[in-house]
């Protein structure tokens, strides 16, 4: 196989490092600041794998298959890592965006709720929803 060289050594130039080498590739990595570094715009403890991009199918496929090769990987290396946690997205009744994504997580098969306005401020009181909905 062909060595190949990875530019970005954040989470997803990372990931696909990995994957690659994974595949026999002989692969050399770089980054401006080194690996896991604090200016990698993939970096920290707080990212998110997100479904939600309308009637863009293909993303929403994508996402939901990178969810599962993470939670894989974790298994292999460190459980602890990993923290799914949801993720709640408000928007307007007929917003076009969330009408189209959710529309796509159904098609898909991502599980995902749809919340009535009093269902949101029974669940999270501490939120003031305002007029958003």
């Amino acid at each position: 196989m062909e060595p190949v060289i990875v530019v970005g050594a954040g989470c997803f130039g990372a990931w696909i490092a990995y994957r690659l080498a994974r595949s026999g590739h002989a692969v050399t990595m770089l980054d401006a600041y080194g690996p896991g570094n604090n200016r990698a715009s993939s970096g920290g403890e707080t990212r998110v794998i997100r479904m939600g991009y309308g009637a863009q199918e293909i993303y929403t496929r994508w996402s939901w298959r990178s969810l599962e090769l993470w939670k894989a990987f974790f298994q292999r290396t460190d459980p602890v890592l990993f923290h799914e946690t949801g993720v709640l997205w408000m928007a307007r009744e007929q917003d076009p965006l969330t009408t189209s994504t959710l529309a796509t997580l159904a098609r898909v098969g991502v599980p995902h709720e749809r919340l009535s306005r009093a269902q949101l401020e029974s669940r999270w009181p501490q939120i003031d929803f305002g007029p958003i909905m």
